[in-house]
C-alpha cells in the first residue's frame, strides 16, 4: 500500500520523498528519542536506514500548507491489509497545536473508508502521557499494559491500544 496524498484543513498527508531524510532529524531530538522504539533511528546514520525502511509504505510526511515538513505518521505492519499499527511523530516546536490529531484522525479515516482496515493498534510508552492522551482522543481503548518490553533496547512498560472501523467516529 502506498500513502495517498490527504489534505485536512491545516495540513497536507504526502508521500515521503528522497529529500525528506533532512527533514527526519527531529526524530533525533531527546523528547522524541526518549519513547523511540527499536525500529526508530538513534542517530544521523540510522536516518538513512529509516527512511528507507519507510518510504514507499503507508508513511506520510506530515506538512504545513506552506510546505514546512513537521512530522510524520504511519500504518505499519500491515497483515492481510486488514489489520495495522500506527505511530506519528511530530517536531517538538510544533506540539499542543493539534496537528497531532488532525494527521491521525485524517490517516485512521483513510484507512478505514478507503483501504478497508478492520483494526489498528498502537503500542506506546506508558510513560509518553501526550501520546495516551491523544490516541484517547482519536477513540483508541486502552487494553493493556505490556510490563517490561523492549523499547530499543530500554526496558520500559508499553501501553496498548487498539480501534476498529465498526468503531471509529470521524472527528
Amino acid at each position: 500500500m502506498v500513502a495517498k496524498t490527504i489534505k485536512t484543513e491545516r495540513l497536507i498527508l504526502r508521500d515521503i520523498k528522497k529529500n525528506d531524510v533532512k527533514n527526519l532529524k527531529y526524530l533525533l531530538k531527546p523528547e522524541i528519542e526518549i519513547y523511540s522504539g527499536p525500529y526508530m533511528p538513534h542517530n544521523k546514520k540510522q536516518l538513512l536506514q529509516h527512511f528507507d525502511r519507510i518510504k514507499g509504505n503507508t508513511t506520510w510526511g506530515i506538512t504545513l500548507d506552506d510546505g514546512t515538513f513537521i512530522g510524520n505518521i504511519g500504518v505499519y505492519s500491515v497483515i492481510e491489509n486488514k489489520i495495522g499499527e500506527i505511530a506519528w511523530y511530530i517536531d517538538p516546536i510544533y506540539w499542543h497545536k493539534g496537528y497531532a490529531f488532525e494527521a491521525g484522525n485524517a490517516v485512521l479515516n483513510y484507512c478505514f473508508k478507503t483501504l478497508g482496515l478492520v483494526r489498528i493498534s498502537a503500542q506506546i510508552s506508558s510513560d509518553n502521557q501526550s501520546s495516551r492522551c491523544l490516541a484517547e482522543k482519536l477513540g483508541f481503548e486502552f487494553h493493556t499494559i505490556l510490563p517490561q518490553a523492549n523499547l530499543g533496547g530500554k526496558v520500559t512498560d508499553i501501553a496498548y491500544y487498539s480501534i476498529s472501523a465498526n468503531d471509529y467516529i470521524s472527528v
